[in-house]
């Protein structure tokens, strides 16, 4: 009568393949994942895109759709929503170039996500940057600015940086922006940011118009607009502004709902930047502080009503941008200004640094960055590639006209605001359904008439700019893609009820093994041997558990979505576990097969 030693071990293994086998069933889910994450392309190397060139030869605007579309790319494998777009324009040989590439430096030392490496490693921090007072971004990747200089060995499209090269020839023609999005905190949230390059508008090559349409385009496109001004704000670069500026306020007021904006103060366009380059004026000691009262000093000779007498042009400015600002950085080196100059950072003064430094630290910080709006409605990655092609039509004259423009404006409010109404179902939805959960049908039904009225809701508040027409176009066609998004989640939501139960097929699939164990046992071993009695004791509690969870999983599911779904999930159960049994004897037979074939 003793119990053999040997039994429940053999028979706690019992419970141990049961369990180990729903282990397996998930590790076989993730391993392609895994593998498949590992052979994810590496991603391409960072390289300015000219999205928009002014053939000033035939007066015309010209796209740059593949760079477009590797920029919308980029865009949507950054895994952000929103875009902030910061830009630098001016005069041309004002070093616009150059700061753009230290702004680059700066991203890839601050940006979130972006390494400061070359060749895979990390980039040193020379000897010398402590002793000059030097950020350790501007040098962390080497102490040369060389990225973007004109005449290196390698082509155009190999450039590490916007192109510049000392000397009197312009470099940048048409409007770039960089191909490498970078992430950075604007308020609460985490949006994708680029960095915009312009031709020197008003040059002695451009008419008045096209560069308007460069300082357009750019105005349109920046959320933060950087004006690049030599020496100090003189009325000339205020009128260049006013050029455009003015023309727009015209053009927008000829449509309906321009009322609306002002008196929901929506300005058309965002920040307003005068960074002043060589500013002359700070002492040797100059704080950030002192300089900084001297910075609003000088723009309020401009903008500030008590002082100027061009009232008009600050009403315009004001009722067009949602900010001004203004920033002086002082000479960085008269080295910089000679052909001879190879970009070495060492001759860069110290004053120099310290301002540009406390600068972009201000406007890459999440108070003062900002996403792209328009009109008040945030640009989106999904969004950007359309409305720029808007935009660029507008001006494809390279003269911007009223009617034009307008229609881009409302063309690209009513594009943005049926996105925002878009992707406010799809998160609405999300939110009440989650991942994973199914919903009785009659339940989602209630949920998707709901959500589809809240989204039309806020495409009302989005679309306030434009021919009434235009508007209801826009609405219909957002209702059929609210339709095609509920039809797309109905039938998502019909899976998850079908495959409600296929998580238990592989412990079930055991389970019913283990009871055809069981009653083969019964017949051949049971009435002779206590350690087939032990075996099948564990296997009739294995089973009879999993049955019982089985049966508790159907009647949750049909008191909760009814009978009908509660037999749609059991019959799922019944082919998952067909299918795996079938692949299981297939995978036996193939095994036996090529054991057959290795005898003599």
């Amino acid at each position: 009568g003793r119990r053999p030693l040997a039994a429940p071990r053999a028979a706690g293994s019992v419970r141990v393949v049961l369990a180990a086998a729903a282990v397996a069933d998930v590790a076989a889910q993730q391993a392609p994942a895994a593998e498949a994450e590992e052979k994810e392309p590496p991603l391409p190397r960072g390289r300015p895109l000219q999205i928009v060139k002014i053939d000033i030869e035939s007066n015309s605007v010209i796209l740059g759709e593949e760079e477009i579309q590797e920029l919308e790319r980029a865009l949507k494998r950054s895994g952000h929503d929103k875009v902030a777009v910061v830009g630098v324009m001016g005069a041309f040989r004002t070093g616009k170039s150059f700061l753009l590439d230290l702004m680059l430096r700066y991203m890839r030392e601050k940006s979130q996500g972006v390494d400061a490496q070359v060749d895979g490693e990390e980039c040193p921090v020379p000897d010398w940057v402590l002793e000059r007072g030097v950020p350790a971004w501007a040098v962390k990747c080497g102490d040369s600015l060389v990225e973007g200089r004109e005449g290196r060995d390698m082509e155009a499209k190999e450039l590490d940086g916007f192109q510049w090269r000392p000397g009197m020839e312009k470099c940048t023609e048409g409007v770039w922006i960089w191909s490498e999005v970078f992430t950075a905190k604007a308020g609460d949230e985490e949006v994708a940011v680029l960095l915009m390059d312009t031709q020197g508008a008003w040059d002695a090559r451009m008419t008045k118009e096209q560069s308007a349409t460069v300082f357009g385009l750019t105005t349109l496109l920046a959320s933060r607009l950087v004006y690049n001004v030599s020496k100090q704000i003189q009325q000339d670069k205020i009128d260049n502004l006013l050029y455009f500026t003015e023309f727009a306020q015209a053009a927008l007021r000829s449509k309906n709902g321009f009322a609306s904006l002002e008196n929901q103060q929506v300005r058309p366009f965002q920040t307003l930047d005068f960074l002043i380059r060589d500013w002359p004026h700070y002492p040797e000691s100059v704080t950030i502080d002192s300089g900084r009262t001297m910075m609003n000093d000088h723009l309020g000779q401009y903008m500030d009503k008590k002082v100027s007498e061009d009232t008009q042009s600050i009403d315009t400015l004001q009722q067009m941008f949602s900010k001004l600002d203004i920033w002086c950085l002082p000479h960085p080196s008269l080295a910089i200004e000679r052909e001879s100059w190879n970009g070495d950072l060492k001759v860069i003064e110290p004053q120099f640094w310290k301002f540009i430094d406390t600068y972009l630290d201000k406007i890459f910080s999440p108070s003062e960055l900002q996403a792209k709006t328009t009109l008040g409605t945030p640009l989106t990655v999904d969004t950007f590639a359309n409305v720029l092609r808007e935009f660029v039509f507008a001006f494809k004259n390279a003269s911007p006209k009223a009617q034009s423009f307008a229609e881009a404006m409302e063309t690209s409010n009513s594009l943005l605001a049926r996105d925002s109404a878009l992707k406010f179902l799809k998160n609405s939805m999300k939110e009440q359904i989650g991942e994973t959960q199914a919903l009785a049908p009659a339940e989602f039904e209630k949920l998707a008439l709901a959500a589809a009225e809240k989204a039309e809701a806020e495409f009302k508040t989005k679309a306030i700019y434009g021919n009434e027409d235009n508007i209801q176009r826009v609405a219909l066609e957002l209702k059929g893609d609210v339709k095609t998004e509920i039809e797309r989640l109905r039938e998502e939501n019909q899976r998850k009820l079908e495959a409600s139960l296929n998580g238990l097929s592989d412990v079930s699939l055991a389970a019913v093994a283990g009871f055809g164990l069981d009653k083969v046992s019964d017949f051949t071993c049971d009435w002779w041997s206590p350690f087939c009695r032990d075996i099948s004791g564990d296997l009739l509690f294995g089973y009879t558990g999993v049955l019982l969870y089985v049966a508790f999983s159907v009647f949750s599911i049909n008191s909760k979505r009814g009978q009908l779904d509660a037999m749609v999930a059991a019959i799922e159960l019944g082919k998952s576990m067909t299918k795996k049994a079938s692949k299981l004897l297939g995978e036996v037979k193939t095994d036996f097969g090529k054991n057959d074939e290795g005898k003599p």
